[in-house]
């Protein structure tokens, strides 16, 4: 069943981002727990927030839930950050407002970064849906508060939004007691975990000597308190404290003995509001050298933890309700959640696969247990083309791929480098992975593949809504994907007129376009092709064991390219010149490039230390390219109102003054600098291999494939 929501009217949600994943969890009842990031704006210095933030998602996936980190980002209030969205909040803390409840218009209105509070986050999360927050202490009511009315706005949030904290107690540097008792007035739930008459911790330590209103034994307990408030509709908060483990927590006394001279000092200096606790909690630091800084870091892991536990509790008690009268959750649609505030030109669909490389220290004993070295990495075609083109400044690149609901899964979602993913998570899946075996020499003993989830379990309705919401000029899928969702995609662009590129992936994969019904020039189905030589045989083989080859609409365009009277005789004026072109013409490369023209109107082509060759049908008239080997066309004719011809062109490969042993990824990242030009260039993908500009797209590309090389 799904979790209850309060119905959201369409104006919160014009600013409110939810990243899909957290979407998604939300609709299938999966456990989530949202975090705070002033910890990261105004807690700790880069890249220590950075590292610390990862480092809590990572626990709260480990443990089985999805986190959900909130802030807001240029104005535009965030649950659920990527990769690059925390990596940018966290190195830009300078320009970071701390956001409570009062802050929030202001900060989307000047469009401003900031981290949340509690009481911020707690606002994003139950608009989001969500029911569990983790994360340190938490604010009260300062010491002097009676006089000085200094109140965290925390508690106040405590009493009308429908969250619950889970911390490690009010912060040792309030006045805990009243802190307490103002929740009391307020309504609020207060529970510690222990066994009846354990006290309220205090943030540092395990006993403030506050008695806690209530104790609660065990996370199933406290996720069925907040379950019988859902039930009762009482829209309050809840605060669950957990008392830090003994080996994390500090001295109470020697901590009160701080906090005492701290607050004096602040007094005298007429330090109070938002600037009181950031010197309190500085004071602390330096008298500690630094020890409380990591107990901080070592609560908010054990809090995240204790929430996951409860959020995973909570998921089952809605699951099992029966008499829990809910609304569906009114949840914005991708297009809400990344499309206003960025525009997405090109999207990759392809694989995402988790890589294990394993090298024996001494020689492999087969049938028993080897010290080894083993690594991890993220891999996949379409993961480390979409990569690549992101590190090239193409920021409208948006990337879509499956994952199983697995530990496997949950890691590659958290360590994601691509700024804009969309990653559907299938239920009873696996994860694709890749797991190679090495001797101490490194040479390959054995490999494991298990990637069939990207052909399986990719549902075309997730591919349609991103794409129909992103409205995308470009999309570039592997040869992973299922042939059914190719169709679907060349039906899809022919309809939304986005222009296609096709990576073959392997020479087994790249049969599969063979089994496509495609459209052939002036429409084809696919704009650019980028196959090996050896993935262009099979691809050619393929097509022509089939019958394309004999179809009534691809002839004509044949004909017209005048294949057999121009170019050929300029492919073999070529091959007397150099030897190298009479080989590739005796191999039949020129012709089954030229065979596959009228399906894709340009190829470019890799032949490893050879280079790329440029197979394209140009229109009206092209210029030839002195910058390559070879630069070749075919005289034009008229064809269905077009002037078409062929351009042939030869670029050599970048000489290497070292062996290259590896070749792995190299022609990902020529795909992916390929896809940054056409996503960037001025002139239509259509025209771009056969305008001036080409000479630069493909010798840059060649250069990135080069330096993929020199990092493997």
């Amino acid at each position: 069943m799904l979790r209850s929501l309060r119905p959201i009217g369409k104006r919160c949600y014009s600013t409110l981002k939810i990243s899909e994943e957290i979407q998604q969890a939300l609709v299938e009842n999966k456990s989530i727990v949202s975090l705070e990031s002033t910890i990261i704006t105004h807690g700790l210095p880069f890249p220590q927030n950075l590292n610390m933030a990862q480092q809590v998602e990572k626990e709260i996936r480990l443990k089985g839930a999805i986190p959900a980190t909130t802030a807001f980002i240029n104005g535009i209030p965030k649950v659920g950050l990527n990769y690059n969205e925390l990596e940018s909040l966290a190195s830009s803390t300078s320009n970071a407002t701390k956001v409570s409840r009062r802050d929030i218009p202001y900060v989307v209105s000047q469009k401003l970064n900031g981290g949340t509070t509690i009481s911020g986050t707690m606002i994003l999360s139950e608009r989001a849906g969500i029911k569990i927050f983790a994360t340190g202490g938490l604010g009260g009511v300062h010491r002097d508060g009676e006089n000085s009315m200094d109140i965290s706005a925390d508690l106040d949030e405590l009493s009308k939004t429908s969250v619950a904290v889970v911390c490690a107690g009010p912060k040792s540097i309030l006045d805990i007691e009243r802190t307490i008792e103002y929740l009391e007035t307020k309504g609020v739930f207060v529970g510690t975990l222990g066994s009846s008459g354990t006290n309220i911790p205090g943030f540092y330590t395990r006993d403030s000597s506050v008695s806690s209103p209530y104790n609660f034994q065990n996370f199933k307990q406290a996720a069925d308190i907040i379950h019988q408030g859902d039930l009762l509709k009482l829209n309050n908060g809840f605060l669950f404290c957990i008392p830090p483990p003994e080996e994390i927590a500090l001295d109470s006394t020697f901590i009160n003995g701080i906090i005492n001279q701290a607050n004096d000092e602040a007094l005298a200096k007429g330090i109070k509001g938002k600037q009181l606790t950031p010197f309190l909690l500085s004071k602390i630091a330096q008298a500690t050298k630094g020890e409380s800084v990591k107990s901080n870091i070592e609560f908010v892991l054990n809090n995240a933890r204790s929430a996951t536990e409860i959020a995973i509790e909570y998921s089952k008690l809605n699951n099992t309700s029966k008499n829990f009268t809910y609304q569906p959750p009114i949840i914005p649609k991708p297009k809400s959640t990344e499309k206003n505030s960025q525009q997405i030109d090109s999207i990759v669909i392809g694989s995402v696969a988790l890589d294990t490389y394993c090298k024996t220290e001494s020689p492999a004993l087969l049938r028993d247990s080897n010290p080894s070295k083993i690594t991890s990495s993220i891999g996949g075609v379409g993961y480390n083309v979409a990569l690549e083109s992101t590190k090239l400044g193409n920021s409208s690149l948006k990337f879509i791929s499956v994952v199983g609901d697995d530990i496997q899964g949950k890691s590659l979602i958290n360590s994601l480098r691509t700024k804009h993913n969309a990653i559907h998570i299938a239920e009873n899946s696996t994860t694709s992975q890749y797991i190679s075996h090495h001797d101490n020499d490194g040479e390959l003993i054995i490999a494991a593949a298990d990637m069939g989830i990207v052909e399986n379990n990719l549902p075309i309705e997730h591919i349609e809504n991103e794409i129909k919401n992103s409205k995308p000029r470009i999309v570039l899928f592997d040869a992973n994907i299922s042939t059914k969702t190719m169709q679907f995609l060349i039906e899809l662009s022919a309809e939304l007129k986005f222009k296609l590129i096709f990576e073959p992936t392997s020479a087994h994969k790249s049969k599969k376009i063979s089994e496509l019904k495609m459209s052939v020039f002036p429409n084809n189905s696919i704009e650019l092709a980028t196959p090996t030589i050896n993935e262009l045989k099979y691809i050619y083989e393929s097509l022509e064991d089939l019958g394309k080859f004999e179809l009534n609409d691809w002839f004509p365009v044949i004909d017209a390219l005048s294949v057999d009277k121009s170019i050929r005789s300029k492919l073999e004026a070529a091959s007397l010149r150099d030897p190298f072109y009479k080989k590739l013409l005796f191999e039949g490369i020129f012709q089954s490039a030229i065979s596959l023209l009228p399906f894709i109107k340009t190829l470019i082509i890799k032949d490893g230390s050879n280079g790329v060759y440029l197979v394209s049908i140009y229109e009206d008239e092209v210029q030839l390219n002195s910058n390559a080997k070879l630069s070749i066309a075919s005289t034009t004719k008229e064809f269905k109102g077009h002037k078409i011809g062929i351009l042939f062109e030869h670029y050599e490969a970048i000489k290497l003054d070292q062996q290259i042993s590896n070749v792995t990824g190299a022609g990902d990242a020529l795909a992916g600098s390929l896809l940054t030009s056409l996503t960037q260039s001025s002139t239509t993908p259509a025209n771009v291999f056969t305008s001036n500009e080409r000479n630069e797209v493909i010798n840059n590309a060649l250069k990135q494939a080069v330096n993929r090389l020199l990092l493997n």
